[in-house]
């Protein structure tokens, strides 16, 4: 547990947000440039949530710093407000990809994405998890995008607890986009 909130606290204080994303921290280097169209307004889009399609967004990687060996892709709730905040873990990504297209499958490892490798929640399924906070209540969620100096030797299916520690004892430069969402209140006429 005290990694993630290292790894929360790097990603903050030393890596920073993205022109145009809701991110408020300082700013990451030049050389990794990183872009979601989708999230790159205030809101989650509904189609990346448990309201619409559930699929993992996209991102285009644009540059990578230099040693990068891999890239990786965390997704979490506000930390505090649920029991396990932690939606999605990526790792081992090719370094030299332009994209990670939305909708991935729930698989450990992502053949198209170059033996790509998805972590899992807790007794939960492995990949994507999308969000779905209390109907009518703002949740606040964090999408990291990551440059990695070494492709990490752990397994797809992993934990998320495990992954997010390896990913951050790994990181040179990250990428953050802050969205909000809130689930719909359905009245009773509605369901």
């Amino acid at each position: 547990m005290r990694r993630r909130q290292l790894l929360a606290a790097v990603g903050t204080v030393a890596v920073g947000g993205v022109a145009g994303c809701s991110a408020s921290s300082t700013t990451t280097p030049e050389s990794f440039t990183v872009s979601s169209p989708p999230l790159a307004g205030e809101t989650l889009p509904e189609r990346f949530t448990c309201d619409g399609a559930g699929q993992s967004p996209p991102f285009s990687i644009e540059r990578v710093p230099d040693p990068t060996e891999a890239l990786a892709v965390t997704a979490e709730y506000d930390r505090g407000v649920i029991n396990d905040p932690v939606l999605w873990t990526l790792w081992n990504v090719p370094a030299d990809i332009e994209a990670v297209p939305a909708g991935l499958p729930r698989t450990p490892t992502v053949e198209a994405l170059g033996g790509a490798r998805q972590g899992r929640r807790q007794g939960g399924e492995v990949g994507y998890e999308p969000p779905c906070p209390p109907a009518g209540q703002p949740y606040t969620h964090r999408f990291q995008v990551y440059a990695l100096g070494e492709r990490l030797a752990i397994e797809g299916g992993t934990d998320h607890d495990t992954a997010t520690e390896t990913i951050g004892n790994a990181v040179l430069a990250s990428r953050r986009f802050t969205v909000e969402y809130t689930q719909p209140v359905t009245t009773e006429a509605e369901s």
